[in-house]
């Protein structure tokens, strides 16, 4: 999946010195074409992804890009390094598996 990049302005048409219905239904599909791009970056730039912390995406992200972490009920951001919350504290998501541990209670295999 590449980086998602605005749209360009569209390249209008000269407009005709006399009405042309051609012109007019040329202008019309650029510019239907050029607000279905707007639409589709919006909608993947402003919906929200969300997940568990083990979930979290990985690869391609943007710096502030938003995750709403439903392991820890917070929104969180990329800061170009590791996931913040809103209040700068730096979320870590560790996946263990086949680990011992002892305690005083006993042992725990994860």
């Amino acid at each position: 999946m590449s980086a998602i990049r605005p749209s360009k302005a569209p390249n209008l048409p000269v407009a005709p010195t006399q009405y042309a219905q051609q012109y007019v239904n040329q202008l019309l599909n650029i510019l239907r074409l050029y607000f279905n791009q707007v639409d589709n970056f919006s909608f993947a730039t402003l919906t929200p992804a969300s997940g568990t912390s083990a979930n979290r995406p990985t690869t391609q992200l943007l710096v502030g890009q938003y995750y709403y972490d439903t392991t820890i009920d917070r929104p969180i951001w990329w800061n170009g390094s590791f996931w913040k919350t809103a209040d700068g504290v730096t979320t870590v998501c560790v996946a263990l598996s086949g680990v011992n541990a002892k305690g005083l209670s006993g042992t725990a295999t994860v």
